[in-house]
């Protein structure tokens, strides 16, 4: 086996007529699905919990996150969205890269998160813009829901998130999150 560096496992050289019994045992212990590239495949590094040069938590904001999209029919209405999570400005969680990028941070001795938008790893590569001031723990995956329902409202036919913040800019996302003040 071999792990990706989004965070997926590959299992080489299995046999063509033992695909299905291997996808069968590892339905049961729940690691198999489609969810490659969409919003529930997040990358995100140990953060804190594991991470002493860490500033906040990654997995168990990554987990808040997954819950608050619980839907596959949702994620898989979301397409593909890159969503990763850094617990420090270090980026093992390659946040910066991401269509959707949390980084944590030190506000004066709590753990809070810059959300930045607009990441690409891709040959129209770019470093993702933070939208605003971070935010409480809490308040992140409402804060993430309101990025993607607004993208969802907005999107032309198969249009990708990046590609939409490209056509719209931020301000539309930054009004959704911060209002109009």
């Amino acid at each position: 086996m071999r792990v990706t560096y989004t965070q997926n496992i590959i299992i080489p050289h299995v046999w063509r007529d033992h695909l299905a019994a291997l996808f069968k045992d590892a339905l049961k212990v729940r690691l198999a699905g489609a969810e490659e590239g969409l919003i529930s495949d997040m990358i995100a590094c140990p953060g804190l919990d594991y991470c002493n040069l860490a500033n906040a938590r990654s997995l168990p904001l990554a987990e808040k996150i997954f819950q608050r999209f619980p839907d596959p029919d949702r994620r898989a209405e979301i397409g593909k969205l890159r969503l990763n999570i850094s617990g420090c400005i270090n980026a093992c969680g390659h946040h910066h890269a991401a269509d959707i990028g949390i980084l944590g941070v030190n506000k004066k001795g709590v753990e809070h998160y810059q959300i930045s938008l607009g990441g690409r790893a891709d040959e129209a590569a770019a470093i993702g813009r933070i939208i605003g001031p971070s935010f409480a723990e809490d308040e992140v995956p409402a804060v993430i829901e309101e990025v993607v329902t607004l993208y969802l409202e907005n999107r032309k036919t198969d249009e990708r998130f990046g590609d939409h913040l490209l056509r719209v800019g931020l301000t539309p996302f930054k009004q959704a999150v911060y209002g109009d003040g």
